[in-house]
């Protein structure tokens, strides 16, 4: 009897700790604030994708030339929010879009959507035809960056041009997950221990040293507004789904052989101080392809858009107004 009573308490005991992180966890997204709806300027949209909708912003439609398409990063927290310092600037010579992939930002964030690299290959190429109008000319960053060179190799209608900052998928973040990553991608899904886990991972402290260890060489650039709007975009129902996905390596893809393949005029764009996808990663790239260019940012990490926006956007119009203007005058 003593040994029945004895895992019968500890049953209770479990119980109890389950029920504590769940009142935790809902008290966590319950006092989350908004994200800054308002760091964009341009028009509010929804694109009635067949998973969800997926929110844009959109500007410069007087603007004559080829569309512009902002693809942000992967991370708990990303959002189109990362191109606040190059939308509105960059608005004023072409028509802008700037996106926030499905599971992220003010994207809906279905729980059954089956998230994967090939998801946003085909979400970007959709918006592309559907929305922005193709050719576009695209502007990405990290994984963003990796599903526009599929994109770019796939489907090269949609795309006339890149600037991609510092993709994966060449030596990092390029295989799909084994048995391993899919336990770890059920565990994450748990209703309770996973959102546990989700929100320790997405503390604001934890985003804050992340963002000063890896995102920015300039501390300054870790202001409370950025992790404010980090931690509050990560804290929205349903944002944990795509960011399992990602750590159990769903989002993954290969970028080598669709690199190599590219016709596209590509600017690489990478911080010399980089951390978490080196320097040596984009002198391999460019080894891939004669047709790509590397322009590195000194003093800077992961961000080049944000650390030095005024070069950022220069390289962008020298790149995508060069281009038009070759192309105007071969028209004639």
């Amino acid at each position: 009897m003593g040994k029945l009573e004895n895992i019968w308490k500890t049953m209770l005991a479990g119980g109890a700790g389950v029920a504590a992180l769940a009142a935790l966890n809902a008290f966590i997204q319950r006092n989350a604030s908004e994200p800054d709806d308002s760091a964009l300027g341009g028009d509010a949209n929804f694109f009635r994708w067949k998973h969800g909708r997926v929110f844009y912003k959109a500007s410069g439609s007087e603007n004559s030339g080829l569309p512009l398409v902002f693809i942000h990063g992967i991370g708990a927290g990303s959002s189109s929010f990362m191109w606040r310092k190059n939308f509105d600037e960059l608005a004023k010579h072409f028509r802008v879009y700037a996106i926030d992939l499905l599971g992220f930002g003010f994207s809906d964030k279905p729980s059954a959507a089956p998230y994967s690299a090939d998801l946003y290959v085909e979400l970007i190429s959709d918006f592309i035809r559907e929305v922005s109008g193709d050719p576009s000319n695209v502007i990405a960053s990290s994984l963003g960056a990796a599903y526009a060179i599929r994109v770019a190799d796939e489907h090269p209608e949609l795309i006339d041009a890149m600037v991609l900052n510092g993709p994966t998928g060449s030596e990092m973040l390029n295989r799909r997950p084994g048995m391993a990553g899919a336990a770890f991608y059920g565990l994450l899904q748990s209703p309770v221990l996973g959102t546990s886990f989700y929100n320790v991972m997405a503390s604001e402290r934890s985003i804050r040293e992340y963002a000063r260890d890896h995102l920015f060489y300039d501390q300054h650039r870790v202001t409370d507004r950025l992790v404010t709007n980090l931690y509050a975009t990560s804290h929205q129902p349903g944002a944990q789904h795509a960011i399992a996905a990602f750590l159990s390596g769903y989002l993954n893809t290969d970028t080598r052989s669709p690199f190599s393949r590219l016709t596209q005029r590509t600017v690489l764009v990478w911080g010399k101080q980089d951390p978490t996808t080196p320097l040596e990663k984009g002198f391999s790239l460019l080894q891939l392809n004669p047709h790509a260019t590397l322009e590195v940012f000194d003093y800077c990490r992961m961000m080049p858009e944000q650390e030095h926006p005024e070069k950022f956007n220069a390289l962008v119009q020298d790149t995508f107004l060069a281009r038009s203007a070759a192309a105007g005058s071969e028209s004639f």
